[in-house]
């Protein structure tokens, strides 16, 4: 836990063993672009329901468009110390904008918070790779439309069996990957339902707007159980 978060009985930060074991921005720093994503429709859902004020909701979402510029730039300087992206990125904002930027989390915890980081990720790593499957079997049909004549021997047992064509050989692999992106949008209709409002475990007493972020977010519904939201990671 790093030293802006260290606190109740204890006099001084924590040990250095003890910042490297709970560090993650080795590998969550992946997360910002979805992080920031996920606080810019936060933080519009506060000023909508007036749990924060309008001036102040415009000053973070400024904030985090220039924090998001810099780490796409490759300017920011990620601190261990820190812990992960969600301190990295807010602490950045409050360099920026100062007290403002703590009202941030107002309704929210880092559980959520990561919940609904982690769900924008994979989402958007299926779509990209669904992209990429999707190109190969237009490469697939195109070089099996140019050797649509071209005989070659049919294996089965590691026995020349049936003579198929290299066109024909080919498409079965355009078939599999269909099933491949077939299992893939399964799984995107199954995650896309959105965790914020969550909040740690149980939710939370400001009378937030969880369908306002849900679609801000492009998600097709708040999730139905707070435990299950903050667990499901």
């Amino acid at each position: 836990m790093s030293n802006q978060m260290w606190g109740g009985r204890f006099t001084s930060g924590p040990d250095a063993i003890m910042e490297e074991i709970n560090a993650s921005i080795g590998f969550d720093y992946r997360l910002a672009r979805q992080d920031i994503a996920g606080s810019k429709a936060h933080v519009a859902m506060l000023a909508a329901t007036g749990i924060v004020s309008q001036a102040d909701a415009d000053a973070i979402a400024k904030g985090l468009d220039e924090v998001g510029a810099e780490i796409e730039t490759g300017a920011f300087n990620f601190s261990r110390a820190l812990e992960d992206i969600h301190m990295n990125v807010e602490s950045r904002l409050a360099e920026k904008i100062g007290p403002a930027a703590g009202r941030l989390h107002t309704g929210r915890s880092r559980n959520d918070q990561v919940a609904v980081d982690f769900k924008l990720w994979v989402r958007d790593t299926i779509d990209e790779l669904d992209g990429q499957l999707r190109d190969l079997q237009t490469a697939l049909v195109e070089k099996a439309e140019n050797y649509s004549d071209a005989v070659m021997p049919g294996f089965t047992h590691l026995q020349s069996a049936q003579p198929v064509t290299f066109g024909h050989h080919l498409l079965a692999y355009v078939e599999m990957i269909s099933r491949d992106r077939g299992r893939f949008h399964d799984a995107r209709a199954r995650l896309n339902q959105c965790p914020l409002g969550a909040a740690a475990l149980a939710g939370t007493s400001f009378p937030i707007d969880r369908a306002m972020t849900a679609r801000a977010l492009g998600f097709d519904r708040p999730t139905a159980n707070s435990l299950d939201s903050v667990s499901d990671r």
